[in-house]
């Protein structure tokens, strides 16, 4: 069966129209941008300065190698990327004890139990 010439439509009409209808969708979307946010007169600045507020508060669940290496790595460039290492967990004393000496935190803040790590709501990731 043959479709009829009326239903049927070739690649090239096809691209035509979903080009006319991603150039409509462009023009009608760009007038958001546009629009100040919040009632500002002026969009704000990209290269706004992160305030103390807006810290991540870490905490590490796993002080093995690798668990340490993650460690490591986040507190070398916790300025860069705005993050406080806030606690450390592990069920291997051992290991906990070298997390918490990588992260340079108190024993205060280093647990056994991931779920007594997970109730504080000081801590925004983990």
């Amino acid at each position: 069966m043959t479709p009829d010439s009326s239903e049927f439509q070739t690649r090239r009409s096809f691209i035509k129209k979903a080009g006319i209808a991603a150039t409509a969708a462009a023009a009608v979307g760009t007038n958001i941008f546009k629009t100040p946010v919040y009632g500002q007169t002026q969009a704000p600045s990209p290269g706004r300065v992160i305030g103390a507020n807006e810290r991540i508060v870490v905490g590490f669940v796993g002080c093995g190698t690798q668990g340490r290496t993650h460690v490591r790595s986040q507190k070398a460039n916790a300025a860069d990327n705005n993050i406080v290492i806030a606690a450390v967990c592990d069920l291997f004393s051992r290991n906990l004890e070298l997390g918490r000496k990588d992260a340079g935190i108190d024993g205060a803040n280093c647990y056994k139990d991931y779920e007594k790590l997970l109730e504080r709501k000081d801590i925004d990731a983990i």
